[in-house]
């Protein structure tokens, strides 16, 4: 509930200050459970995604901001979790898993941080989620200079399945390489 609030108050505010243009809707998949990745640049990303994507997205969210008692009380609200960055976060994982197996969707952005280098990163997280789990990725680019008034292109690729890694036996390396194709596919997207 809160979750659709949050969006009918922000989404015509951040889409004005950002004019925010969706290309790609089209491409989502039918129903729910699937992962939502994209290229992250600012802290802003996560809300100009959730506001203009038609279903609800539970996004990943580094654990630091769950410090703050009132902001982690809205950000479970919201229907975000904590991820502890950097390590194999089991309790995250666990909840990825739990939320995609009953249908919902989440959020991930595989450089695990901010990319404000424009290198080619990615965790192995995403690849691992979406084959352990066996729901398709939806792959979305944020292209903005993040400058008020300024033009934001937020676009929807082609949804990427990893059905022919579903029975591999795949090492952690495997898992890296295949979120690093995946992070290659959201920089082409467009």
């Amino acid at each position: 509930m809160l979750y659709k609030i949050a969006k009918f108050i922000l989404k015509p505010i951040f889409n004005t200050l950002y004019v925010v243009k969706v290309q790609g809707l089209e491409k989502l998949p039918k129903g729910n459970g699937y992962i939502v990745c994209g290229n992250h640049i600012k802290a802003v990303d996560p809300i100009l995604i959730g506001i203009n994507l038609p279903d609800k997205i539970n996004f990943m969210t580094k654990n630091e901001l769950f410090s703050n008692k009132l902001l982690a009380f809205l950000l479970k609200k919201l229907g975000a979790f904590p991820v502890k960055r950097g390590q194999a976060d089991l309790k995250s994982i666990k909840t990825s898993l739990k939320l995609l197996q009953e249908g919902k969707n989440i959020g991930i952005f595989p450089e695990g941080t901010r990319n404000k280098t424009g290198a080619l990163i990615a965790e192995p997280g995403i690849a691992m989620l979406a084959i352990k789990s066996k729901r398709p990725i939806v792959p979305i680019t944020i292209n903005s200079d993040y400058k008020m008034f300024n033009k934001t292109i937020i676009t929807i690729g082609d949804t990427i399945f990893l059905d022919k890694y579903y029975d591999a036996k795949l090492k952690n390396e495997d898992y890296v390489s295949i979120s690093l194709d995946i992070m290659k596919k959201i920089r082409n997207i467009g």
